[in-house]
């Protein structure tokens, strides 16, 4: 499998492989096409184009910019043990003092998200590190189970964690509870020289000290890793290998694009280098899975589910959307990215969530009205970048989306052909 990255009209994307096939934008519809159709197209023939559009092509669907918020982070521990080097959070502290949240806040922004909930709800939990303040994290379970069920409302919760504080109880909590449970851990040399314990501990068996019960016996939780790429470091084989040898069923990887330290943060010439690492980890993740193993590199799964689905979406993320986070005094922002950032505040448990506020932040930020990504084939798949990364960083990157994408449409096919009940399984 190939990738290209060249131009072409924005409303169709021609999928580089042996075999021709063309994706049409709108709609996220993916064809097989013969070679005669690629060549007139590739010519820009007007009796190619004229085929082309005859297959059709849905409308994308903007987002309802009145839904309610079914999904709310509470950053219940703005304070950290570890002291990340690339951390975009400040240590959790977002340029501010080290505080923890208190229940009065907790539940005041629970309240907000059940009053206007409509069916199914979810509870985050994030920091800093969120077990910090683990007590809170405990009471906040409950007071949001309690009020769920008078509402008649499902609801599921999920925590984002270093795992180093753990305790017997919380592991037990959690398994209760079903968490969504997603482990910072990077995994090789660079653990110890980027997440750095304060007590000068060694983070890495810190981390799989804490989780190991869980992942030996997870119950009903669901455990990802999530290691951060560092642009000292681009090999993703050796990350993924690495948390998957230590017992992670799932394993996700993320470029570091902001944060203190300039050395780590990508810049324009790492993307060519670090797409060829993702798509070389990708390609040995699909011949295991093609060879009948359990798929495991969720940054490949996560988009090849989006293909089979169709996935057609304006804006990147849940941000703003259905999705917000709340800070230790009771402030809403964006996501979990944005607290304390005065632009992307969104009201506060005293006044509510600000309908206004989030009505412009997503008619501004819908993929269509942003530059360059109106014209791009890829912009329904993509959705337009982080809004905070774009915000502070720019679109740096938007070449290896495309490869990655432009892969993922290769390989997307591959598994369809092979082992299609493993994407089948994303509707079950």
């Amino acid at each position: 499998m190939t990738t290209s990255t060249s131009p072409q009209p924005s409303w169709f994307h021609l999928v580089a492989g042996v075999e021709p096939a063309v994706f049409l934008t709108r709609g996220s519809m993916l064809f097989d096409i013969d070679p005669s159709l690629k060549d007139g197209l590739e010519r820009e023939q007007p009796w190619a184009l004229d085929e082309l559009q005859s297959l059709g092509g849905e409308s994308t669907a903007m987002p309802n910019v009145a839904a309610p918020i079914a999904a709310l982070s509470l950053n219940v521990a703005q304070t950290c043990n570890l002291a990340c080097s690339y951390c975009y959070a400040d240590e959790g502290r977002f340029g501010g003092r080290a505080r923890t949240m208190e229940a009065a806040v907790a539940f005041a922004a629970i309240d907000r998200l059940i009053e206007q909930a409509r069916d199914r709800i979810t509870v985050g939990f994030i920091g800093g590190e969120p077990f910090v303040n683990r007590q809170l994290m405990h009471d906040a379970v409950e007071y949001a189970k309690a009020g769920a069920k008078r509402a008649g409302l499902r609801i599921t919760f999920s925590v984002t964690t270093n795992a180093t504080l753990l305790s017997e109880e919380d592991l037990q909590f959690l398994r209760d509870e079903a968490f969504t449970i997603t482990v910072s851990l990077d995994g090789g040399p660079l653990q110890n020289k980027h997440r750095i314990d304060r007590k000068d501990v060694n983070s890495i068996w810190a981390v799989l000290a804490g989780i190991r019960p869980l992942l030996d016996s997870p119950g009903p939780t669901r455990i990802v890793a999530r290691a951060t790429v560092t642009r000292d470091d681009l090999d993703v084989t050796d990350r993924v290998e690495w948390l998957s040898q230590a017992g992670f069923a799932e394993v996700g990887v993320s470029p570091v694009r902001t944060g203190p330290e300039a050395s780590l943060r990508f810049s324009d010439s790492d993307w060519a280098p670090f797409l060829e690492q993702m798509i070389a980890a990708a390609r040995l993740e699909l011949d295991r899975v093609l060879a009948g193993a359990t798929p495991r590199f969720s940054n490949l799964w996560t988009m090849l589910d989006a293909i089979y689905r169709g996935s057609a979406r304006p804006l990147p993320c849940g941000s703003v959307a259905n999705y917000l986070s709340v800070d230790v005094d009771g402030s809403f922002a964006s996501c979990h990215r944005t607290v304390g950032n005065a632009m992307f505040h969104m009201g506060s448990t005293t006044t509510g969530f600000d309908a206004d506020k989030r009505r412009r932040f997503i008619e501004l930020r819908v993929v269509d009205r942003q530059e360059p990504c109106r014209t791009c084939w890829a912009r329904y798949l993509c959705g337009g970048g982080c809004h905070a990364e774009v915000t502070e960083v720019g679109r740096a990157g938007c070449d290896y989306i495309r490869g990655w994408l432009d892969f993922g449409l290769q390989a997307y096919r591959h598994v369809m052909t092979y082992r299609p009940e493993v994407l089948a399984r994303s509707e079950t």
